[in-house]
């Protein structure tokens, strides 16, 4: 004995059984799309960071040359003893070859270092005047130490009357 709507539940089983197909499909293909799209963007993120691992490798690269640059002039004017034109030369070489590696790389990615190493002949100008200043003002002070001395001896002469020049 059949149902008097037997028709009608199966018709209602059939549109339920294709919209349960149509859904899983559906959900099927968005699930994957969302897995390919994120996997594309993984590698997109992946390539950034790789380059932007290397363009900091690089400036740390760049720091560390402007780093030997200074130390090589700080030796020249701590040792006076030295060869002066071979650092000179050696902070030439030096400026040379961070310029050309700097232009390696995209401008953005190394204004500052191009503005130091525009910049860099005057700080060290600057620098050298600052150093003989200190030098000047190092042998001034040890010029009026000195005359203090000479004078104090001088009044401690006079003081107890035995002024004698002494002709060294």
């Amino acid at each position: 004995m059949k149902a008097l709507n037997y028709k009608d539940v199966v018709r209602s089983y059939c549109r339920f059984s294709e919209y349960m197909v149509y859904l899983v499909a559906t959900t099927l293909l968005c699930i994957g799309l969302f897995l390919k799209t994120s996997s594309i963007e993984i590698s997109a993120i992946k390539e950034k960071t790789g380059d932007s691992d290397r363009i900091f490798n690089e400036q740390i690269s760049f720091c560390d040359d402007f780093t030997v640059i200074f130390e090589t002039y700080r030796s020249l004017e701590t040792a006076m003893t030295t060869n002066p034109e071979f650092f000179m030369n050696s902070i030439a070489t030096k400026k040379l070859e961070t310029g050309n590696k700097i232009q390696t790389l995209p401008d953005k990615d190394v204004l500052t270092h191009q503005h130091l190493l525009s910049q860099m002949d005057g700080l060290l100008r600057t620098r050298d005047s600052i150093s003989v200043m200190k030098r000047t003002e190092d042998i001034a002070r040890a010029d009026l130490i000195r005359c203090n001395e000479e004078n104090r001896n001088i009044t401690r002469r006079l003081s107890l009357g035995r002024l004698s020049y002494d002709k060294k």
